[in-house]
């Protein structure tokens, strides 16, 4: 017979709080350690291995890994009033504006590029983009699409 449906706690609480103020409210010690059925040979063990490797439930009013925050030291963090770490490179260094290399120092592709770039793959598939615009019942933005690939095309 099947065993689903609903179960009474032997011994029920009220009701749970929120976050880490709740609690067990089917009265029973934890989640138990499960066996894997018709587990090939070897997976048996290592599923149980799985299980162990870590507590299955918290003790009452313990903290999980999310509400304890982040753990571990930060490694690269420099305090707020330490000297530099790179006393010959002005502040402004990496800005469009100021002393010291610009945006162009990361090797990206300008602006002009990047448009060029989109009007070649764009004329691939402005065929394809006048066939719906023509369509009867087609939307305005699919025609504008249309206009704005020509214009990039013929910008080029």
């Amino acid at each position: 017979m099947a065993s689903g449906g609903y179960r009474k706690p032997s011994q029920p609480a009220p009701a749970s709080g929120p976050g880490r103020l709740s609690r067990r409210t089917d009265g029973g010690p934890g989640q138990k350690q499960r066996d894997l059925p018709n587990a090939g040979y070897g997976e048996g063990q290592d599923f149980s291995q799985i299980q162990s490797g870590a507590p299955l439930n918290l003790a009452p009013g313990a903290l999980g890994p999310s509400a304890s925050g982040p753990t571990g030291s930060p490694v690269d963090v420099v305090p707020f009033g330490s000297p530099s770490m790179r006393p010959g490179e002005p502040v402004t260094a990496g800005a469009p504006l100021g002393d010291g290399m610009g945006p162009e120092g990361l090797g990206l592709p300008s602006s002009a590029e990047l448009q060029q770039q989109d009007a070649a793959s764009l004329l691939n598939a402005l065929p394809v983009w006048e066939y719906l615009a023509n369509m009867p019942g087609s939307a305005p933005s699919t025609r504008a699409i249309v206009r704005r690939i020509k214009a990039l095309v013929s910008g080029m």
